[in-house]
């Protein structure tokens, strides 16, 4: 990464360097806030036990089985931070890649199918993505989100591994306790490939990404932004919310059920287990493969633990959008 330093000694950023740098930012703040919000999240995916297929169920484990040693209240808020460094690491990454390969696939889009004109030769980033349309935010946002799942899919499935085992699941738990443990008990006793689970609905699910990058830029500059504007409006904190709270509403609710499959293919640990096993055992919400207990089948497990993601990732958007678009403006 080359860093332009002009003759008065400040560091200036490329545009591209300027959305790694907001978008990392962003991310990182949303991770701290946020991080207990996604554990139940990640629980509720990987749940078949009644006594922890709702908010309730799992809240009130979280709580029971800290209370053993120690202060409760210092137990609670560490079993609820579990996994926050492989989070704040992802997170922090994903966004920081995402927001970079965006804009650099925008500029590819930009530079191949909207007409040169002779008189925008100073053209900026903003006036770039004027003349863009939605498909062409969509075509961009799926290119970065395919490059980034690619990249960062080892990174969630050691994540789903640590959030999702608990201290009253001993073994899981000693397995998975840390970043180093879990890589190296993942690779001894399920192979380079494991590291991979999930890669397939990952990809899928950029779509998510996508739709939510296409509304939002799309709602931004033509709500808030007229033909003739040559320079980005900083918008108050309401209406960052108000774009942020509708496209991301539309995005997660539309492919969350891939999120929920890649979750559980990721935390599986049984090799032998299809795909078409797995659709079958979330369906009818079977803890295991031949389990004979009776449950109610519906395509409604498919949307297990939505709510949850969607009070989490609403106001996680808002925080990452809000803090990229404020420090966009800033440096």
């Amino acid at each position: 990464m080359t860093l332009h330093k002009p003759t008065n000694g400040n560091i200036v950023l490329t545009p591209v360097q300027k959305e790694i740098v907001c978008g990392l930012s962003g991310g990182t703040m949303t991770i701290l806030i946020t991080h207990p919000l996604d554990l139940i999240k990640v629980r509720l995916q990987l749940s078949r036990s009644s006594n922890t297929s709702s908010y309730k169920g799992i809240i009130k484990n979280t709580i029971l089985h800290t209370q053993q040693n120690g202060s409760q209240l210092k137990n609670v808020v560490k079993e609820a931070y579990r996994g926050l460094g492989i989070n704040l690491i992802g997170n922090a990454v994903s966004w920081g890649m995402y927001f970079g390969l965006y804009r650099f696939y925008k500029d590819i889009i930009h530079d191949t199918f909207v007409p040169k004109n002779t008189f925008d030769l100073a053209q900026t980033n903003f006036t770039k993505d004027q003349k863009m349309n939605s498909f062409m935010y969509l075509g961009a946002a799926w290119g970065a989100g395919i490059t980034t799942s690619v990249l960062t899919n080892p990174i969630w499935v050691i994540k789903t591994r640590i959030m999702g085992s608990t201290k009253y699941d001993p073994a899981n738990y000693q397995n998975y306790h840390k970043i180093k443990s879990t890589f190296k008990d993942m690779i001894h006793k399920e192979g380079w490939k494991s590291l991979c689970k999930g890669l397939v609905p990952s990809i899928l699910g950029v779509s998510q990404g996508a739709i939510y990058f296409s509304c939002y830029d799309t709602l931004k500059i033509r709500w808030f932004h007229s033909e003739g504007d040559q320079v980005e409006k900083k918008l108050n904190a309401l209406d960052y919310i108000t774009i942020t709270t509708l496209s991301k509403m539309v995005s997660v609710t539309s492919v969350y059920p891939l999120q929920l499959i890649k979750s559980n293919l990721q935390y599986n640990k049984d090799t032998s287990l299809s795909l078409a096993q797995l659709l079958r055992n979330i369906y009818e919400n079977q803890p295991s493969i031949g389990s004979s207990k009776m449950s109610k089948k519906s395509w409604r497990h498919f949307y297990k633990g939505l709510n949850a993601n969607l009070i989490r990732a609403v106001p996680s958007t808002c925080i990452t959008f809000y803090v990229y678009e404020t420090l966009k403006h800033c440096i």
